[in-house]
């Protein structure tokens, strides 16, 4: 006896199923998983975010220029030191709070984090 293959989606089901699954990345409300938050034009993908408490926020530098990502808030404080164009830098937001995120370079660049 072959073991049950499961079912498949629908093509309709299927894309509003992705399409639910970026709409939720792309606004942070997401279970604990990864984040993405992008750095171009000298600003933040998203001026503000609500995550999950284990969600790690990806930060990309799609910038021509150096940045420095600042984490404060809830007792947590995180410096990513130089980051260079290209880079990547990981924040486990592990404690439930209301952070200031900002590029220690270029001050106007600022995002708040809520982690539930």
């Amino acid at each position: 006896m072959k073991p049950a293959l499961p079912p498949r989606l629908p093509l309709g089901l299927a894309c509003a199923a992705a399409l639910s699954m970026t709409t939720a990345l792309a606004t942070g409300a997401w279970a604990a998983g990864m984040v993405n938050v992008d750095q171009k034009g000298l600003a933040f993908s998203a001026p503000a975010l609500t995550v999950k408490k284990g969600v790690v926020l990806n930060f990309s530098n799609s910038d021509t220029t150096s940045h420095n990502i600042l984490i404060t808030g809830a007792g947590v404080s995180l410096n990513s030191g130089l980051q260079q164009p290209g880079v990547s830098f990981k924040a486990p937001m592990v404690k439930p709070g209301t952070y200031q995120v900002m590029c220690g370079i270029h001050p106007k660049m600022k995002m708040t984090v809520t982690v539930n």
